[in-house]
């Protein structure tokens, strides 16, 4: 009888254990959609300007893009606790407090789009101070004036499409990442080439299709936001109100994240244009660029199961069962090594071939496909590191992983990049490339070992150690929210 009884056990477990798999895949799938859908929108826009008469676009984009993200990524990283802020209120039965999130998170999209506007005039000082060719500068310069124009929108739609993940909508963020692919491609190359009778505006085409599709995005969502098949369940609809204690709240969980994002996008904003580009020159830097593009292809769905996985570990810890978070992190984990173990033998092996899709230029192709074998080792720590800071995320645990990450990506990618410069100057731009693929599998290792340290148990986001009312003073209102398992919501 006691045979059976644990026979019946076991079956049990494994049964819950194949639907949590499933529902790590289920949550991925459309996530990974959306964030490689960025990626898509930056490869055709390589793509696109590729197709000029000169280079200097195909220098310039990359570290254009690496400025104006070294900006836009603190409040990316303020609002990308949304996901976690709203998953946890799902998992404690606070349906209706999920939306008020949301709402804060386009309000503070809207003060970093002031800010942005702002920094404009200032773009064309810090481009000449980094140092490129003459030409290459011309070209950094417009696209950055116009891509300041994104902070705002493209801080409210990733606030807002968090928002979605957490409360396990993810296709309805998926489909508006989809849409604005198509708005984005149609827009850049009409400016771009010149089409319909436009002017041809060359790389600020680029720059102005990319305004186009995340402006579009925004309101998409915020549409959708006021769905009645949203409103119903979640009370998107009367959630409007600034609330200075949620925002601070973002900020104080946030803050963390989007100083650890800015560090790395600064740090590499270093390694692409100083220690790659203004070293080693333009053929160096084309093929880093050329590189980056794959990279997207890498760690983009990479980060699409992250951001799944934060959402769920969110609401696993919300119902007060850590357990079924660590299971769910340890499917992502497969999930992302299996991708990039396969990506990874295919850049190994055709990595020059893949840099000549881009650019046929010997000495370019010859040191792309150096740089890519590089990337073929790293980036599978680099799946290891991406899902267990986000399940660490989703746990609300950011200070100690971001605190970590800044002080050694300026230690090991700028300290250890210019050493290897000075060191072994014959490596070229693999010198510095060897010093990253070092940052990198130091970091994964130390994410793991922090999660399976279990301290982010004892953190407690709302401070109550239970099911609470919201901050109005409403009780919280139960709801049975669609797993998103199906269709979107499409308004």
């Amino acid at each position: 009888m006691s045979n059976s009884g644990d026979l019946q056990l076991n079956e049990n477990s494994r049964v819950g254990h194949r639907a949590e798999l499933r529902n790590v895949i289920m949550m991925s799938i459309p996530v990974v959609i959306t964030t490689s859908s960025r990626a898509v929108m930056d490869i055709a826009d390589f793509l696109m300007i590729a197709q000029l008469p000169t280079h200097d676009a195909q220098a310039a984009i990359l570290p254009a893009q690496v400025i104006m993200w070294s900006y836009i990524v603190i409040g990316m990283g303020v609002v990308s606790l949304v996901s976690t802020f709203a998953s946890q209120c799902l998992g404690r039965g606070e349906p209706r407090e999920c939306s008020t999130y949301a709402w804060q998170s386009i309000y503070v999209g809207g003060v970093f789009g002031v800010i942005g506007v702002a920094l404009i005039p200032f773009a064309p000082a810090l481009v000449v101070a980094i140092g490129h060719e003459e030409s290459v500068q011309h070209a950094e310069i417009a696209y950055l004036r116009i891509a300041l124009l994104t902070a705002g929108p493209t801080i409210a739609a990733n606030g807002l499409g968090w928002f979605f993940i957490g409360v396990h909508r993810p296709w309805i963020t998926m489909w508006s990442a989809l849409e604005a692919n198509v708005v984005n491609v149609v827009v850049s190359a009409t400016l771009i080439f010149g089409l319909f009778g436009f002017e041809s505006m060359g790389i600020a085409g680029a720059a102005w299709g990319t305004v186009a599709a995340v402006t579009f995005r925004t309101v998409r969502l915020s549409v959708t936001l006021l769905h009645p098949s949203v409103d119903k369940p979640l009370g998107s609809r009367t959630a409007w109100r600034p609330s200075w204690s949620r925002i601070k709240k973002l900020f104080r969980h946030g803050i963390p994240a989007g100083l650890q994002w800015t560090s790395e996008v600064v740090v590499w904003g270093v390694f692409i244009n100083i220690l790659v580009g203004r070293r080693f020159g333009t053929a160096e830097l084309i093929a880093t660029n050329a590189t980056w593009q794959y990279l997207r292809i890498a760690f983009l769905p990479s980060m699409g199961v992250g951001q799944a996985l934060t959402a769920l570990v969110g609401k696993s810890i919300g119902a007060g069962e850590p357990e079924r978070a660590m299971r769910e992190v340890r499917f992502a984990v497969w999930i992302t090594l299996a991708y990039l173990v396969a990506l990874s033998v295919v850049y190994a092996i055709f990595g020059g071939e893949l840099i000549s899709l881009f650019n046929d230029d010997p000495t370019v192709v010859r040191i792309g496909a150096k740089i890519m074998i590089c990337a073929a080792v790293f980036q599978i720590f680099d799946a290891l590191g991406i899902t267990y800071s986000a399940a660490l995320r989703g746990a609300g645990d950011t200070f100690v992983p971001a605190m970590f990450f800044i002080v050694t990506t300026w230690l090991i990618i700028v300290g250890g990049g210019w050493c290897m410069i000075h060191w072994y100057p014959a490596l070229g731009s693999l010198g510095p490339w060897l010093s990253a693929s070092v940052f990198i599998v130091v970091t994964a290792l130390f994410l793991r070992w922090r999660w399976q340290s279990r301290a982010w148990m004892k953190i407690d986001l709302f401070g109550t150690g239970g099911a609470s009312r919201n901050e109005e003073g409403d009780e919280s209102v139960e709801a049975e929210l669609p797993l998103a398992t199906g269709g979107a919501c499409k308004s």
